[in-house]
C-alpha cells in the first residue's frame, strides 16, 4: 500500500537543502501562510509538520485550518518555530507538538509568538537577520553547564534579551546585551563557540529536523490525522468554507470557481441544474440518518446556511420562495457537490472559460491602473447589471429573483463573477451582431 507524504512548511529554522539531504522524501514548501492546507496535493495519510509561519504582512495559517487539515485525514505536527506554539494551542484537538521548543511553551518558560520570531529575507533561502530567544534560552543553559554563568543569572540574561525587539536581536546586540548586563566573559564565551560552529544553540534547527523524522515514521506506520475533543462544536463554520472555496475554486486552469460561475452566467437552464442540486445535497445530507427525525428541504438548507430565523412555515407552503431566494454555500471540496454544480458542462464550454479569461488577462495587461496593477473591473455595477440583464432576457426588476434562482446569493456577487467573462462576451456579441447585420 501507498504510504503518505511528509510536507514541512519552513523558513529560516531550516534550510530545504538540508531537509532535501535528509530526508530525500519530504516536500518542502514556504513557511505556512492561509490557505496552504486547502490544497489538492495534501490528503488522508499524510503529515504536514509546520515549524515557521508568515505573520505580518502576510496571513498565516488559522487555528481552524489546522483543523480542516486534521479532519481531512492529515497529521498536523508543529515545532521549533510558531508550529510548536500552534501545535501547544490546539493539542487538545489532535494537533501533535515534537521537540524542546515545545516542551518549553508547555512547561511555561515561554508564552508568546516574539520567543520563537525571527527578522529574514523575503525570498528563499530566507536567512535569518536575527537570533531567536529559544535560541539564546538554549546558549544560556550551556553557558551554565559550562561554569560560565551562574544558574541564578539565567532569568537576569534572558529578561534583558527579552526586552530587546525581536528583529534588532542580532548577534552583534546580543553580545552588547551581555556586556551591558555585567557578563563579558559570558559574551566572549558565546561569540567563541558561535564562530566554532554556528549551529552549536540552533535548537529551532534541531527541532525541526527531529519533527520531520517523527513525521516519517508515522506516514510509515500508515497514521491518519483527525480532529479529537471537539465533539458537538460547531467549529466549520461558514467562515471556514468561504476560505476552503476561495482556494481550492482558484486552482485548475481553467480555475474551478471560473468554470462554475461560467455556467451560473450562461447556461440558460442554469436554475434547473441549481434546483436539482439543492435538491441532491439534502437528500445526500439526511440519508441513513435514523437517528434523527424526518426533517425537510427547508429546515436543511436553514442549517446550511446558518440563518437564524428562518421563515420555514412560509418556505413549506411556497418551494419556489426557496429554491428563488435560498443560496447556501457549496462545498468545493466535495466532488459531488461540484459534479452537481457542472452537470450541464461541456468540453466546449471549459475551452470557453479559458479564452475569456484570456482575453480578460491580455485586456488588463493593456490597461493597468493609475499605479500600474492590472485592473479586474471591466463595467461599472451598475453596467454589469444591465449586461445581465441581456444576458439572462430579463428586465431589471426580475434580476434578483434570475440571478438567486442560478445559486448567487447578491448582486454584489453576480457582478464580481461576472468581471473575468465580460471582454470576451462583448467581443462575441459584437461579432454576432455584425454577422446579422
Amino acid at each position: 500500500m501507498t504510504k503518505g507524504t511528509v510536507h514541512v512548511y519552513v523558513g529560516p529554522t531550516c534550510s530545504a537543502d538540508e531537509l532535501h539531504q535528509r530526508f530525500p522524501g519530504a516536500v518542502v514548501h514556504p513557511p505556512a501562510s492561509h490557505g496552504d492546507f486547502f490544497s489538492a496535493d495534501i490528503g488522508s495519510g499524510d503529515a504536514a509538520v509546520v515549524v515557521d509561519g508568515h505573520y505580518h504582512h502576510r496571513l498565516g495559517l488559522r487555528h481552524k485550518e489546522y483543523l480542516y487539515a486534521l479532519d481531512r485525514g492529515v497529521t498536523v505536527i508543529g515545532a521549533a518555530s510558531i508550529g510548536a506554539l500552534r501545535a501547544l494551542e490546539l493539542s487538545a484537538f489532535g494537533m501533535r507538538g515534537v521537540g524542546t521548543v515545545y516542551e518549553l511553551y508547555r512547561a511555561g518558560v515561554f508564552d508568546g509568538d516574539d520567543a520563537v520570531a525571527v527578522a529574514h529575507e523575503d525570498e528563499a533561502p530566507y536567512s535569518s537577520l536575527s537570533v531567536p530567544l529559544v535560541n539564546l534560552y538554549t546558549a544560556a543553559r550551556a553557558a551554565c553547564a559550562a561554569g560560565v554563568l551562574r544558574a541564578e543569572d539565567v532569568d537576569i540574561v534572558i529578561s534583558a534579551l527579552r526586552r530587546e525587539y525581536y528583529p534588532t536581536r542580532t548577534q552583534a546586540r546580543v553580545l552588547h546585551v551581555l556586556r551591558r548586563t555585567g557578563l563579558p566573559e559570558v559574551a566572549q564565551w558565546y561569540e567563541r563557540q558561535v564562530a566554532d560552529d554556528p549551529h552549536v544553540f540552533d535548537q529551532k534547527r534541531r527541532d525541526c529536523l527531529a519533527a520531520v523524522d517523527v513525521a516519517h515514521h508515522i506516514v510509515a506506520a500508515g497514521a491518519v490525522g483527525r480532529v479529537v475533543g471537539a465533539e458537538g462544536a460547531d467549529w466549520k463554520t461558514t467562515f471556514l468554507r468561504a476560505w476552503a472555496n476561495h482556494f481550492i475554486g482558484m486552482a485548475g486552469d481553467p480555475p474551478l470557481a471560473r468554470r462554475i460561475a461560467y455556467q451560473q452566467i450562461f447556461d440558460p437552464h442554469y436554475p434547473r441544474v441549481w434546483e436539482r442540486y439543492l435538491e441532491e445535497v439534502h437528500k445526500r445530507d439526511h440519508r441513513d440518518c435514523a437517528e434523527r427525525p424526518a426533517r425537510g428541504l427547508a429546515e436543511s438548507l436553514s442549517e446550511r446556511i446558518g440563518a437564524a430565523g428562518f421563515p420555514l412555515s412560509a418556505a413549506r407552503e411556497q418551494q419556489g420562495w426557496l429554491h428563488d431566494f435560498i443560496c447556501p454555500m457549496p462545498d468545493l471540496s466535495d466532488p459531488f457537490e461540484v459534479e452537481l454544480l457542472l452537470g450541464a458542462e461541456e468540453p466546449s464550454d471549459v475551452e470557453t472559460v479559458a479564452r475569456y479569461l484570456r482575453q480578460m488577462r491580455e485586456f488588463s495587461s493593456r490597461n493597468s491602473g493609475p499605479l500600474g496593477q492590472e485592473i479586474s473591473t471591466v463595467l461599472s455595477a451598475e453596467a454589469s447589471k444591465i449586461l445581465l440583464c441581456d444576458i439572462w432576457g430579463v428586465p431589471l426588476k426580475q434580476l434578483s429573483r434570475e440571478y438567486r434562482s442560478r445559486g448567487i446569493p447578491n448582486a454584489r456577487t453576480a457582478v464580481g463573477i461576472l468581471q473575468p467573462f465580460i471582454v470576451g462576451t462583448i467581443k462575441e456579441r459584437k461579432h454576432v451582431r455584425a454577422e446579422s447585420a
